[in-house]
């Protein structure tokens, strides 16, 4: 997410493969070549320098990369930076200092928006990216930087094997969390985090408010703050695997994942909804690598490409006519009925009211 994406070092990392490509250091991008065999620009000797998180989001993206190395005789570089946070700062600097080094960075939803706003991004060029309207109409960036190119969505998950030990029945709301029935079995995501303001949001509507009114919200998550097991930030994998916590908020791409290493999670859509977790890729500002870096956006965003990064990294196509298999539909957010039942967020309102929201959620936990 993807997902949605954050980075689980402790998650089995996929294999990145073999992949074809002229090694070299970094280069000037030399200027497109067309071959009359193949009509293809040729961008020999060129390392482009994709930055997304690790683990297993890098490698799929490596491996999926191996046929666009092929394609344009570049190598693919991957800069893993697991916190959007810290992408964002190192984007900064880079600009800021004049020596830029990424060519193209996958963001989360309310990240990209930021990036947007401290102009981190080159806008995308259409005449190359000519696969946009291709993708859902919520996926296509009205502002003309770059598109939502995954989705996943959160929603509450639960060991059940836990709860069944504890004669516990499910949640079902974000409500259901704070009883005190499940007192220390609960983690949630910290307000740092992507999803903190969604629960909050959530349980403020519950109470008659909303995030712009949440204080009901915020007292009831003090009254109720020595239930929750674990505020989590990122990887909350050791503390379920290690049955520390039972219940939690959490992206749908890992159920598969936890479900493997033999934890018998299950997903529950809350009575509020589920929400959406989504990546953006952009083009860095003064990329050394402009047209090339435009050119793996429109592979990204390709039917094919987004079939088979569903297969890796259990994240959602943008694309209306990529497909998925009825293993990973039964998983994942998928087709624009699933997409309707789950709740989109205006960023850059998330954005300006969370510095309030982690402030008072701080003096919480504290």
């Amino acid at each position: 997410m993807k997902k949605k994406f954050l980075a689980l070092s402790l998650v089995a990392v996929m294999t990145a493969g073999v992949f074809a490509g002229c090694s070299s250091n970094k280069a000037e991008e030399k200027p497109a070549e067309n071959t009359e065999a193949e009509g293809e620009a040729d961008y020999t000797g060129v390392e482009l320098t994709v930055c997304t998180w690790g683990g297993s989001t890098g490698a799929a993206t490596k491996e999926l990369a191996a046929e666009f190395e092929e394609k344009y005789g570049c190598t693919i570089v991957i800069d893993e930076v697991n916190a959007n946070s810290d992408r964002i700062a190192k984007l900064q600097s880079q600009i800021e200092s004049g020596n830029v080094e990424d060519d193209v960075v996958y963001l989360s939803g309310a990240f990209a928006k930021q990036g947007e706003s401290l102009d981190l991004f080159e806008k995308i060029d259409t005449s190359v990216v000519d696969n946009m309207d291709q993708l859902y109409d919520f996926a296509q960036n009205d502002t003309g930087y770059g598109p939502m190119v995954l989705v996943g969505r959160y929603g509450i998950m639960y060991n059940a094997d836990m709860l069944e030990e504890k004669g516990l029945e499910p949640p079902t709301s974000y409500m259901d969390l704070f009883d005190d029935k499940y007192a220390g079995l609960v983690s949630l995501p910290a307000m740092t985090s992507t999803a903190g303001p969604y629960v909050l949001g959530a349980i403020a509507e519950d109470l008659g408010g909303s995030l712009d009114d949440c204080q009901a919200a915020l007292d009831l998550y003090k009254e109720k703050a020595d239930n929750i097991g674990l505020w989590y930030t990122s990887d909350i994998v050791p503390a379920l695997t290690s049955n520390q916590v039972a219940i939690t908020v959490y992206m749908d791409l890992m159920l598969p994942v936890l479900q493997a290493s033999g934890l018998n999670m299950v997903w529950v859509d809350a009575e509020e909804g589920n929400f959406i977790d989504d990546v953006y890729i952009n083009v860095v500002k003064d990329a050394p690598n402009k047209e090339l870096a435009q050119l793996f956006v429109k592979y990204a965003l390709e039917k094919e490409t987004q079939e088979k990064f569903v297969e890796l990294n259990n994240e959602a196509p943008t694309n209306m006519t990529a497909e998925m298999s009825e293993e990973k539909d039964a998983i994942l957010v998928y087709g624009q009925e699933e997409f309707d039942k789950c709740k989109f967020f205006d960023y850059n309102y998330l954005n300006g009211i969370k510095p309030t929201l982690i402030e008072e959620w701080q003096k919480i936990v504290a």
